[in-house]
C-alpha cells in the first residue's frame, strides 16, 4: 500500500466525461508519490482513500510526557517505577479528558473491558431490549493522540505537578513551552 502527502488536489474531466483527480506533491513525498504511481501500474483497479492529514504526536512530546509522569509518580508515591508511572498516566488520561468514547456492554463483560482499556469508568446503566447494559466511558491512550491532543495532556500533567508543588528546571522549561 502506498501513502504520500499531497498539498493540493485538482479536478478535471477527460474527453469521455470521466472525472480525473490529480494531486500536487512536494518535498520528500515526491519520491513516495512516484513509487505509488509505478506500483499502481500493476493493478487493474485501485481502492483510493483520502483523509485529512493529522500530525501525530511527536517523539519529543512522548519523552517529555513520560519524564513528567515519572516526576509525578515520585511526588505521589515516593517511588519512580514503571507501575507508579503507569498509574499516574491512567490518572491523567481520566483527569485531562482529552479523548474518550462510550460503549454499552453486559455487566459480565466488565473484566474483559478492563483488560482492553487502561482507563474504564462505569457511568450508568440502560435497559435495551429487556436487558440491563452498563454504560462505560473509556479513555483513548496518548499513542492515538495528535500533536494538539498531546499538548493538552502535557498541559494537564504540568498543572497537576504544580498542584503537587513539584518544580524543577525540566518542568519549568516544559511549562514555558506548553502553557498558554
Amino acid at each position: 500500500m502506498s501513502k504520500f502527502l499531497a498539498d493540493r488536489a485538482y479536478r478535471m474531466t477527460d474527453e469521455n466525461g470521466n472525472l480525473v483527480v490529480s494531486y500536487v506533491v512536494s518535498g520528500y513525498d515526491k519520491t513516495s508519490a512516484q513509487m505509488a504511481v509505478e506500483e499502481m501500474k500493476r493493478f487493474p483497479k485501485l481502492q483510493v482513500e483520502v483523509k485529512a492529514y493529522k500530525s501525530k504526536r511527536s517523539l519529543e512530546q512522548n519523552r517529555l510526557l513520560w519524564a513528567l509522569l515519572g516526576k509525578m509518580a515520585v511526588a505521589m508515591s515516593g517511588k519512580k517505577n514503571k507501575l507508579s508511572s503507569e498509574e499516574c498516566y491512567c490518572i491523567m488520561l481520566e483527569e485531562a479528558n482529552v479523548a474518550c468514547d462510550y460503549l454499552l456492554a453486559l455487566p459480565e463483560a466488565e473484566p474483559a473491558l478492563r483488560q482492553c482499556f487502561r482507563v474504564l469508568r462505569k457511568i450508568g446503566a440502560r435497559e435495551v431490549n429487556g436487558k440491563t447494559l452498563n454504560l462505560y466511558q473509556y479513555f483513548i491512550g496518548s499513542s492515538k493522540y495528535d500533536v494538539s491532543e498531546m499538548t493538552e495532556l502535557i498541559e494537564a500533567v504540568l498543572d497537576k505537578l504544580a498542584e503537587l508543588g513539584v518544580y524543577d528546571s525540566e518542568i519549568e522549561l516544559a511549562r514555558g513551552e506548553y502553557k498558554r
